[in-house]
C-alpha cells in the first residue's frame, strides 16, 4: 500500500520532480521560492540546481536540455520581474514544441491585486505562450498540479507549461501527498492514425511519379528517422526537411537533399517544387517553412502531425492523418509494402534521385569554394565547412538567430538531436545558454554553438555558468561589429543607407577570460582549422571570435 506523507508545499512540489526523475532546475532563487530551493537543498544530489545570470537565460538552459533529452526541462524563478525575464525564452520552447516545466511563486495570497511589491499577473503573461497556464490555489492542489503540468507537457505535441503558486502555500501550509510514479498518470503510448486514411496515402505515395518527403520537427520529438527512413528506401522517395527538422534525416543519406526552409538550398527547391506528391510529416507547414506561405506546393499533400489543428491549416491536402510520427511511417511503409510501385516507376524515380545528387555535389562545390579557404575576411561558408570537419559526427550544434542560424544551415547534420536553432520564435541570446542545458544533457557529446555578437551580448555572462557548472561549450562568435542580419536587409530594402545597427570592437575573448573560459581572436582563415581543434582539445569553455565577412548577405539568396 502506498504510504501518504505530510509534506509542506514547497517540499511537496520537490517531491513531485524527484517522482519524475527530473535532474536540473534552471533558474534564479528569490525571496517567494525560498521554500522550494529548501527543498532543493534536501533533494540534492539526485537534484541539482543551476543558477543562471538571467531567468531568460534559465529557459534557454530548460529548452536546450528538454530538446536532447525528450524529457522536461525545468525552471524555477520568482515573482514579477523574476517571471517577466522568463517569458522570452517560454515563447521560443512553445514555438519549437518543447516541453519545459516553468514554476513561478508568487506573493501570498491575501497581498494578490493590493499593490505589493513586484506584483505580477503570471498567469495572464504566460497564458499565450504556454499550453497551460495556471495558479495554484490550494496547498491541497499542488501534487495534482504538477503531475497534470508534466502530463500536458509531454502529451500530444509537447510545449511548456506554467505553474503559479502562492506563497503561503509553498512555506507555512502542509498537503498530505501520496507518491506516484509516472505511469500512474499519464501514458506514452503513441496515437495511432486513421487506417482508411493511411491506405489512401499508401495509394497516392504508389502512384506519384515524383514523390518526395519533407520532414519537420516532429519526426525528431517521435524519434521517427528510421522509419522514415525505411520508407524512403523502400519507395525511392528523396527527402528534405524544415529548419526546425535538420537533424531528422541523416545528412549523408543518398536521399536526403538538405533542409528547405526560408533560406533552403536551390536543391532543396527544387525537390518541393518539382514533386508531384508531397509526404509533409510532422511539419506545420508554418512561415518559416514556407517563406511566409510562398512556397508554391503541388496540389497532391499527405499530412502527417499529432495536432489535427495543424492538418490541412495553411495549404490543401488531399490526405490528412492525425497521429504519431513514428506510429502512422511505421503503418504507411506495411500499408504501401501491399502496393509496391511498379518496377519501371522505381526506376523513374531512381533516376530522379541520382539527378539530384548530381545536381546536390554541384550546388555544395559552388557553395564551399576553394578560394574561400585563403578569403579575408574569413567567409560564413567557410566557417561552417570547417566545423563539419573539426567537430566529429555525434557533436551538438546549437544555432543562434539572425545569421548564424542561417549559416548553420550549411553544416551538415547526421544524427537526430544534434542540431538545436531558435526557429518559430527567433530569439537572440537563446544559442550560449541553450548550449550549456545540451551540454549538461549529454556531457559525452561535443557541444559548439554558433552565435553572432548581437546575440552574445544579450548573453554573455551564462559564460561563467558554464565554467561554474562544468559544462564546457565551444562557442564560435561569427563577428560582424553589430547586428548583421538587421543591417543586410537595410542595406538590400532600405538601402543604401543604414541605422541603429552598429557595435564597437568588443574585446570578447578577454571578456570569456574574465569569467574563467579560455579563447581567441581568429582573422585569418589559414588559422581556423587549428582553433576550433584548440577549443574542442580544451576541455573547457572555449571562445573562438572569428571575423566573418558582413557582405555574404543571407537577404539575397545565398544558397
Amino acid at each position: 500500500m502506498t504510504q501518504t506523507i505530510k509534506l509542506k508545499g514547497g517540499s511537496a512540489v520537490v517531491e513531485c520532480l524527484k517522482q519524475e526523475g527530473v535532474r536540473y532546475v534552471f533558474g534564479i532563487p528569490g525571496g517567494q521560492n525560498l521554500a522550494i530551493m529548501d527543498a532543493l537543498y534536501d533533494a540534492a544530489p539526485d537534484i541539482q540546481f543551476i543558477t543562471a545570470h538571467d531567468e531568460r537565460g534559465a529557459a534557454c538552459m530548460a529548452d536546450g536540455y528538454a530538446r536532447l533529452t525528450g524529457k522536461p526541462g525545468v525552471c524555477l524563478v520568482t515573482t514579477g520581474p523574476g517571471a517577466t525575464n522568463l517569458l522570452t525564452g517560454v515563447g521560443g520552447a512553445f514555438r519549437d514544441s518543447s516541453p519545459v516545466i516553468l514554476l513561478t511563486a508568487n506573493n501570498r495570497s491575501a497581498d494578490l491585486q493590493r499593490d505589493n511589491a513586484q506584483e505580477a499577473d503570471h498567469v495572464a503573461l504566460f497564458e499565450t505562450l504556454t499550453k497551460w497556464s495556471m495558479m495554484v490555489t490550494h496547498v491541497d492542489r499542488i501534487p495534482h498540479a504538477m503531475r497534470e503540468g508534466f502530463r500536458r507537457a509531454l502529451t500530444g505535441c509537447p510545449g511548456p507549461v506554467h505553474l503559479d503558486f502562492a506563497r503561503e502555500n509553498l512555506e507555512d501550509e502542509y498537503v498530505e501527498y501520496t507518491p506516484l510514479k509516472p505511469e500512474q498518470y499519464r501514458t506514452e503510448a503513441r496515437a495511432r492514425g486513421d487506417a482508411d486514411a493511411i491506405a489512401r496515402a499508401a495509394e497516392l505515395l504508389s502512384n506519384a511519379e515524383r514523390p518526395a518527403i519533407w520532414a519537420g520537427r516532429g519526426v525528431l520529438v517521435s524519434e521517427a528517422t528510421s522509419a522514415l527512413v525505411e520508407l524512403a528506401e523502400a519507395l525511392e522517395v528523396p527527402m528534405v526537411t524544415t529548419y526546425n527538422g535538420i537533424g531528422s534525416l541523416p545528412a549523408d543519406h543518398r536521399l536526403a537533399f538538405g533542409p528547405k526552409s526560408r533560406h533552403g538550398t536551390k536543391v532543396t527547391k527544387q525537390v518541393v517544387s518539382d514533386a508531384d506528391l508531397l509526404l509533409v510529416i510532422g511539419n506545420s507547414l508554418n512561415a518559416p517553412t514556407t517563406h511566409r506561405w510562398g512556397v508554391k506546393l503541388t496540389d497532391n499533400i499527405v499530412q502527417i502531425d499529432i495536432d489535427p489543428a495543424i492538418v490541412g491549416r495553411h495549404y490543401p491536402i488531399r490526405v490528412g492523418i492525425v497521429g504519431d510520427a513514428q506510429s502512422v511511417t511505421k503503418d504507411l511503409s506495411a500499408e504501401a509494402a501491399k502496393s509496391a510501385p511498379s518496377e519501371s516507376v522505381l526506376a523513374a524515380r531512381r533516376d530522379w534521385a541520382e539527378r539530384l545528387r548530381g545536381e546536390h555535389s554541384a550546388w555544395k562545390e559552388s557553395i564551399f569554394k576553394s578560394e574561400y579557404a585563403t578569403a579575408q575576411p574569413i567567409k560564413p561558408q567557410y566557417l561552417m565547412e570547417s566545423i563539419r570537419e573539426a567537430f566529429p559526427r555525434e557533436a551538438i550544434v546549437v544555432g543562434g538567430a539572425g545569421n548564424p542560424g542561417i549559416w548553420t544551415n550549411l553544416i551538415e547534420i547526421y544524427d537526430p538531436g544534434t542540431y538545436n536553432p531558435p526557429v518559430g520564435f527567433g530569439y537572440m541570446g537563446y544559442a550560449l545558454p541553450a548550449a550549456i542545458g545540451a551540454k549538461l544533457a549529454c556531457p559525452q557529446q561535443p557541444v559548439v554553438t554558433v552565435i553572432g555578437d548581437g546575440s552574445l551580448g544579450m548573453c554573455i555572462s551564462e559564460i561563467e555558468t558554464a565554467v561554474r557548472e562544468n559544462a564546457p561549450v565551444v562557442i564560435v562568435l561569427m563577428n560582424n561589429f553589430g547586428y548583421g542580419n538587421i543591417k543586410q536587409e537595410q542595406l538590400v530594402f532600405f538601402g543604401p543607407r543604414y541605422i541603429g545597427v552598429d557595435f564597437s570592437d568588443i574585446q570578447f575573448v578577454d571578456i570569456a577570460k574574465g569569467f574563467g573560459a579560455d579563447g581567441e581572436r581568429v582573422e585569418n582563415p589559414g588559422d581556423l582549422p587549428a582553433a576550433l581543434k584548440r577549443g574542442l582539445d580544451s576541455g573547457k569553455t572555449y571562445l573562438l571570435d572569428v571575423l566573418i565577412d558582413p557582405d555574404e548577405n543571407v537577404w539575397t539568396e545565398p544558397f
